[in-house]
């Protein structure tokens, strides 16, 4: 064992093993990066049962017989203060409106109905501005059924305003509650450029994109009705709640991330040099978007949960600076023992190189474990952490040593935490040594 490392070391001088692993990184992080979106999006939120369950067999024999669930996006309007929006107590009554003419009517009307029915005119007229020649979807609401009215709120003939106090008479226990106070509109989107869509692909399909920009566009006819409106508006929807599931999910990776400055404090104090924390920040990065790379396509083939880059996230955070720890605190002390470069790394890849190898891989097993559970997005957050593993070990074992010795002087400079310029090489001078090796000495 010793000679081995020890023969890795002296391999690592060469400019080829440094210069692989560097390209090898770089490529991995850019790569890891660029994916990222892509990934994102081939999250699943939903948990699948397994395919031998009752569940899955029942949700498989029903995917035979009938299509997908469309997209359904749901407008809920209620009265501030609990007034009824139509009277529900309303009954078909004589209607002498006009002169020699007599008909039967409803008059569900209240101080409320004219402003709900503009609502929900302006909701209709804005849905159709955002979805006519993308999509095929349809604009349910009790103020938008039956035949179209004229600006005055009639029809020319009697009958079809007959027809339309019919038609919403069926209608108004169907979308009312039962004070009244409170409707919906519907909003219903089968295909988006010719494609049928259903509420799983919002975000991750481009031809989903429509249905975003609808939800957008609510969204800010909402935020822009009145202050002191007597109306209340709110938006329900599977895509609604799909999307506010990945902002938690992100926030989850915002806090974790913000976790990284006082776990970067505590380590450059322990390690008396702050500079070495450019080495656990290359690593962390480079962990994490290598695992991204190589989950992507196992997240184009399967359903991987929605929280696995959380999980990834802080499994690449955690390994990342606790392998810092062991390397570099005992890289440190050697060091400043007297030892050159090349003999500190021996020692730490024999001691804490070999805890990390150890217990790094233990670790991945037991992530590997989640394998048995017969649930897809649960086993492949399994996979998505063991991977993070992986490379959190190789970065520790192949990227700090070849840190470390292609910057010798600037690594070891720990003079007032490192805060000073010593260890600085010029340009040239650090390209000579990546390129032609070093065998530079500790002070």
């Amino acid at each position: 064992m010793p000679l081995l490392v020890e023969a890795y070391v002296a391999r690592l001088h060469g400019r080829v093993p440094r210069l692989a692993v560097g390209l090898t990184a770089t490529l991995l992080t850019l790569l890891g990066a660029l994916l990222y979106p892509a990934f994102n999006r081939s999250l699943v939120v939903s948990v699948e049962p397994t395919p031998d369950s009752p569940s899955g067999i029942a949700r498989s024999v029903y995917k035979q017989y009938f299509p997908p669930d469309p997209v359904r996006l749901i407008v809920l309007t209620k009265a501030v203060d609990g007034s009824p929006i139509v009277d529900l107590s309303a009954r078909l009554e004589l209607n002498t409106s006009r002169p020699l003419r007599k008909w039967l009517s409803y008059n569900a009307s209240t101080p409320l109905t004219g402003r709900a029915a503009a609502v929900s005119h302006e909701l209709c007229a804005l849905t159709a501005g955002v979805l006519d020649l993308k999509c095929r979807y349809t604009f349910a609401s009790y103020f938008d059924v039956g035949l179209t009215r004229s600006h005055a709120g009639t029809h020319d003939r009697p009958a079809h305003d007959l027809l339309d106090d019919l038609l919403q008479a069926v209608a108004r226990p169907q979308l009312f509650d039962r004070r009244g106070d409170m409707t919906l509109a519907l909003l219903q989107v089968e295909e988006c450029h010719g494609a049928r869509i259903d509420a799983f692909c919002v975000g991750k399909d481009p031809n989903c994109q429509p249905i975003l920009d609808v939800m957008d566009a609510v969204h800010d006819y909402i935020g822009a009705q009145p202050a002191g409106s007597s109306l209340e508006l709110e938006l329900v929807s599977f895509p609604t709640v799909f999307k506010t599931i990945q902002q938690g999910v992100d926030a989850a990776m915002l806090i974790s991330t913000l976790s990284v400055v006082p776990a970067f404090i505590l380590l450059g104090v322990m390690l008396r040099n702050l500079r070495l924390l450019l080495v656990t920040l290359l690593n962390i990065a480079v962990s994490i978007a290598s695992s991204i790379a190589v989950m992507y396509p196992i997240a184009a083939s399967t359903k991987v949960s929605s929280e696995a880059p959380a999980l990834m996230v802080a499994s690449g955070l955690a390994l990342s600076i606790d392998y810092s720890l062991f390397l570099l605190t005992r890289f440190g002390e050697e060091v400043r023992a007297g030892a050159t470069v090349e003999q500190a790394l021996v020692v730490t890849l024999q001691t804490s190189g070999h805890t990390v190898l150890v217990s790094g891989f233990t670790l991945c097993l037991c992530f590997l474990g989640m394998l048995l559970i017969p649930v897809s997005t649960i086993s492949t957050m399994g996979v998505a952490a063991a991977s993070t593993v992986v490379f959190a070990i190789l970065c520790a074992l192949t990227v700090t040593p070849s840190l470390l010795l292609t910057m010798p002087d600037f690594f070891t400079a720990s003079r007032r935490l490192g805060l000073t310029c010593d260890g600085v090489a010029a340009p040239h001078v650090l390209l000579h040594r990546l390129t032609r090796g070093t065998r530079g000495k500790m002070r």
